[in-house]
């Protein structure tokens, strides 16, 4: 059973849409509802990891290892700090990232409340994308936030790989797991020029290329590509 907080339902089935499969889960109490939902659903492999510092590292050598882009998960507050080594190294090394960092809700933030920090672009330039979401309680924020988490997944490989952030408020109660299956999402796809030796992306391209007796190729300026293929 999956938790029945619908920012997080639609975080895991875009993940799976993604074709996200491994997560590193740091324990807590703010992302239970995190890590219940990521472990009870076979489509993805988690891994424990009680420091958050250690967790980071251990995902990127999962990322190295796999090539596949890997999600990390911490609850609130400092343990989000703790991570920050790791996204400077993922952002420099351009591997693909994705930071769940679980919060408070926003209005407990800066009233002295324990574990609270303002989480939002907490590590700044460090990530390639960084949202906010809402928490649902209608048609409308269940819409944005389907859309700011498909602009945190989809920019991992935009103009090159590096992380992204995803901050989640969850109001509490935290552990009620009544949902049985994760909801029908939309993935809004972000179509990428076909890459070299790869004309898939242009069904026949080559073959008629190949048929003129005069061609002319024209290249504009663009950004060197990492030469990863693992999207």
């Amino acid at each position: 059973m999956y938790s029945d907080k619908e920012n997080v339902l639609q975080l895991v089935a875009l993940a799976k849409a993604y074709g996200i499969e491994k997560v590193v889960l740091s324990p807590g109490s703010r992302n239970s509802p995190l890590i219940h939902s990521f472990a009870c659903d076979p489509g993805f492999q988690c891994y424990s990891i009680v420091d958050e510092r250690s967790a980071g590292f251990f995902a990127l050598g999962l990322i190295m290892q796999s090539r596949q882009p890997v999600a990390i998960c911490c609850t609130s507050g400092t343990a989000v700090l703790n991570l920050g080594p790791a996204v400077a190294e993922a952002f420099y090394q351009r591997l693909p990232l994705v930071v769940i960092t679980a919060d408070r809700p926003t209005a407990w933030i800066g009233q002295m409340d324990g574990q609270t920090l303002p989480q939002p672009h907490i590590f700044g330039p460090l990530v390639k994308h960084s949202v906010q979401l809402p928490e649902c309680t209608n048609t409308e924020s269940r819409w944005y936030c389907n859309r700011l988490i498909n602009e945190a997944l989809s920019a991992i490989n935009h103009h090159g790989y590096g992380p992204v952030q995803i901050n989640i408020p969850l109001s509490e109660p935290l552990f009620n797991y009544t949902v049985e299956r994760l909801p029908e999402v939309r993935k809004i796809t972000r179509h990428l020029p076909a890459r070299e030796n790869n004309t898939a992306g242009f069904p026949g391209l080559g073959r008629r290329f190949a048929s003129y007796k005069r061609p002319m190729l024209l290249v504009g300026q663009s950004c060197p590509i990492n030469n990863w293929q693992i999207f």
